[in-house]
């Protein structure tokens, strides 16, 4: 029997597609697919909108997206909006923009965020890595590593421009190393926990060590 050969979309200017599996899947322009798709690789310039679903092994999108269902790849790399209904998972998510996760759970192996999300559910990566450039929201951010700072550089902050704050909220942010500045939380967990500056956190719960910097503000703390 011969193996099905996965064909191509390259879609220039304005058009639209029917979902389906296909290998690369190329946007320059305004483009709208119709179902769910599933790619070797998704690569988009400008805007699209999918009525599904959307996997990838390797995704790349500069511009602005909206996925009306679930995002799942290997590599996801973002430059740009992106808005999803649904969950996103994948081994790495690089975010350089804006992103919206409102329908569940954003989950990786590496989680690198240079800009501005909300994600309604849990963020849950091994290494989360964050500079805020815009403002940043989650309900629960859990990991290993979990790495948040505020961005010295203002190459994206016009961007966030009447937006918000440059900072981070959740209600539970729990990992074995904690570092944070210009975070807001209910409650923070970690065997190594540092609260820096810019930082209002209701509880610390620690088994190792916590360190406090500069003009953070913890109103209770425990040690497990």
């Amino acid at each position: 029997m011969h193996a099905t050969v996965k064909r191509n979309i390259s879609i220039t200017g304005n058009g639209s597609s029917n979902g389906g599996s296909f290998h690369n899947v190329r946007v320059v322009g305004e483009a709208h697919i119709f179902g769910p798709l599933e790619s070797d690789s998704f690569r988009s310039m400008g805007n699209f909108d999918v009525s599904g679903s959307l996997k990838a092994v390797h995704y790349r999108q500069v511009g602005e997206a909206a996925v009306r269902g679930d995002l799942m790849g290997s590599e996801i790399s973002i430059l740009g909006q992106l808005h999803i209904t649904g969950s996103i998972r994948g081994r790495s998510v690089k975010l350089r923009g804006q992103l919206d996760v409102q329908g569940g759970e954003c989950e990786a192996l590496r989680f690198d965020a240079r800009g501005g999300f909300h994600i309604h559910g849990l963020l849950h990566a091994g290494e989360v890595d964050i500079r805020t450039w815009g403002p940043c929201r989650a309900k629960e951010i859990s990991g290993g590593r979990i790495v948040v700072r505020q961005s010295k550089w203002g190459g994206l902050k016009q961007l966030f421009s009447g937006q918000g704050a440059m900072s981070l909220s959740a209600e539970l942010i729990e990992g074995d190393y904690v570092y944070l500045e210009n975070t807001t939380a209910d409650i923070v967990r970690g065997a190594n926990v540092t609260i820096g500056p810019g930082c209002r956190i209701g509880l610390v719960e620690y088994t190792k060590q916590l360190r406090r910097i500069g003009n953070a503000h913890i109103y209770e703390e425990a040690r497990r």
